[in-house]
């Protein structure tokens, strides 16, 4: 574990300096892939980082995947089904319909990887707030209430003010933002943060956030490191202390995800 901490931390280090080098300067309003590559990165490998610092990687590690009771427990099969169904369907069709991909490019491998870095990053990240809580040597319910909150707040500040500003391209509309807030994110992270503190199977809490970000990633179709065709950048509001926020495209067609469903099926009958 030692040896993947410093590799981790030299990453993260590596890819702060390159970014300070060569993106500093770099606008909201241009996308950058290979900028936004290395946000994440850095992201990614923080969070790597700190889930070996805490011993939170030691769940993920040194602990059986499933165990033999599980396997025999008919409420953990219940309890595992319907978070990876609530995952499943909350991202790989109900994210999936109600997002833009603005015709960029498909890079399937590309976008994948990104899916699997993002979600072992966020995935980890989960698990070290679970990890760190359950010290204060709270009942179950007060350790899922205060997991909960810190990991809803972190969430909702993280991808507004961070992830869907600086990372991500363009995908949504300010109606698609609250919807997916109530249809797709909540219940994955009350479905299965309920799920990890009964049952405690972090490699697959892990593995379901990476489910759920592959999904994103393919969807939105997220640009491949090496793009340098135009990309359109997320648009953004004011947030709070000098912040901005994502706030969603706008335009005057009144239903383009019927518009983008549309054209794409008039692609795949015409070759």
């Amino acid at each position: 574990m030692t040896v993947v901490a410093v590799l981790a931390a030299l990453v993260c280090v590596g890819l702060i300096v390159w970014y300070a080098t060569r993106y500093r300067n770099l606008g909201q309003q241009r996308y950058s892939a290979p900028a936004s590559w290395t946000r994440a990165g850095i992201f990614v490998s923080a969070c790597w980082v700190l889930s070996i610092a805490t011993g939170a990687a030691r769940e993920i590690t040194d602990h059986p995947i499933v165990t033999s009771s599980q396997l025999h427990s008919g409420a953990w099969w219940a309890w595992t089904v319907a978070s990876f169904v609530t995952v499943g369907v909350g991202y790989w069709v109900i994210w999936a319909r109600w997002t833009l991909h603005f015709d960029r490019r498909r890079a399937i491998g590309a976008q994948i990887l990104m899916g699997i870095l993002w979600g072992s990053g966020a995935g980890q990240l989960f698990v070290t707030v679970v990890h760190v809580v359950d010290r204060l040597g709270l009942p179950k319910w007060g350790l899922w209430l205060a997991s909960y909150a810190i990991i809803s707040t972190w969430q909702g500040l993280f991808q507004d003010l961070f992830w869907d500003v600086w990372v991500s391209p363009e995908h949504d509309t300010p109606w698609s933002i609250i919807r997916k807030v109530i249809v797709t994110h909540i219940p994955n992270v009350t479905m299965t943060l309920t799920w990890f503190v009964l049952y405690r199977n972090a490699a697959l809490w892990v593995a379901v956030e990476s489910m759920a970000l592959v999904g994103a990633c393919v969807f939105m179709r997220f640009p491949p490191w090496w793009e340098r065709d135009h990309v359109l950048a997320p648009t953004t509001g004011p947030a709070f202390a000098g912040l901005i926020r994502a706030t969603g495209y706008e335009s005057d067609d009144r239903d383009p995800y019927a518009t983008q469903r549309a054209s794409d099926r008039a692609k795949v009958n015409a070759g």
